[in-house]
């Protein structure tokens, strides 16, 4: 009897052993697909008032720690005009108007504060994976993967502020 129920013990611990690892396995590859880019229209922030008593929202990026908005000119709607980010964790972000448009630059935004420049990326067939870049005032500066990018129809081209 011991036999069987030593046999039985080790059976268990073996199959709660594997079932433990296929649902850690499982996790993991949802957590690569969730990394993922994700891209759409920004029809899908629909009652998002986030870029309120603008031309409304251009693009918006998403990283693991900032929603980016890309607001329009409320004379142009197809052109870029404000930086608005808003950081998950609670803090205040960062807002900033254009004040020049360039639109040699056709595969990022690029925004400057001061000595900061704010760069978010568009995802592209040469670009699959975009980052937001901030460069800070004494050249260091970090970047973060862009998990999900919205653009509207309106959109035409990046904007510089310098």
């Amino acid at each position: 009897m011991r036999l069987i129920k030593s046999i039985f013990q080790k059976s268990l611990t073996t199959a709660l052993l594997g079932l433990s690892l296929s649902v850690c396995s499982g996790i993991n590859v949802n957590k690569a697909i969730a990394g993922e880019l994700t891209t759409g229209l920004t029809d899908e922030l629909i009652n998002d008032q986030t870029c309120e008593g603008t031309g409304g929202i251009l693009a918006y990026a998403e990283t693991k720690d900032y929603a980016l908005y890309i607001c329009a000119d409320a004379k142009d709607i197809s052109q870029p005009r404000y930086y608005r980010s808003v950081n998950k964790n609670g803090t205040k972000g960062v807002t900033v108007t254009a004040k020049t448009y360039n639109p040699n630059q056709g595969n990022y935004f690029e925004f400057h504060n001061g000595d900061y420049v704010y760069m978010i990326q568009i995802p592209s067939e040469n670009i699959k994976n975009p980052v937001l870049m901030v460069e800070f005032p004494d050249g260091s500066g970090y970047e973060q993967k862009i998990t999900r990018f919205l653009m509207n129809d309106e959109a035409r081209s990046p904007i510089s502020n310098k």
